[in-house]
């Protein structure tokens, strides 16, 4: 009988461990998974990285979780699945609308101006979402929704929803299109570098 409890302990502090691994970005810890929900199946993490101003000042990590983890933009773009992109916010502090009109200037470069102008009422909805100050730590996530659109998501409200698909495309654009906000950044999310490193994070 203890040979058998002690097997059994065994067996689920492992299982417990592997869904404890994590990935360490700049000292950000990072779930390999996004445990699945009602409407959603579990996503995986494709790549994780820090975005940097000047090489000095870290301004937020990004990662991208997918359903089907791929190395290819054009396989990640057309993919008819759920997905996520978090970004962890590494300043103090900074006004949410500034984060924002980042993200659209990075969007900009990599569409086109008629895109632009076709996505000019995400872009406006997006924008409207983001208020106030963020704080070092805090999160926002666009989960691309198949056949409905981008649920924006910032320190766990649901703000709303961007319908179609476009706009995640275009968003997606800043990390892995022609002008990515970095060439190792762009790397990174695809997975083809390494994390820094890996750890276990209990409880995760």
């Amino acid at each position: 009988m203890r040979l058998l409890s002690a097997i059994f302990l065994l067996v689920t502090s492992s299982l417990f461990m592997s869904h404890a691994t994590a990935y360490e970005v700049s000292d950000v810890n990072l779930s390999e998974v996004v445990p699945a929900t009602a409407e959603r199946p579990e996503l995986y993490l494709n790549g994780a990285s820090l975005r940097e101003l000047y090489l000095l000042i870290e301004t937020y990590v990004g990662a991208l979780y997918l359903e089907q983890p791929s190395t290819i933009p054009e396989e990640i773009y057309n993919s008819e699945t759920h997905k996520r992109m978090v970004f962890h916010v590494m300043l103090k502090k900074v006004g949410a609308r500034r984060i924002a009109n980042a993200l659209q200037e990075a969007l900009v470069m990599n569409i086109t101006k008629d895109q632009h102008k076709e996505l000019s009422g995400e872009i406006e909805q997006m924008l409207s979402y983001f208020n106030g100050k963020m704080h070092r730590g805090e999160e926002s996530y666009f989960d691309y929704i198949p056949g409905k659109g981008t649920q924006v998501i910032i320190n766990n409200e649901v703000k709303g929803l961007i319908p179609g698909k476009d706009f995640y495309r275009a968003m997606l654009s800043i990390w892995i299109g022609e002008n990515p906000v970095g060439r190792s950044f762009k790397d990174d999310i695809l997975g083809l570098n390494k994390p820094n490193k890996e750890t276990q994070v209990a409880g995760q």
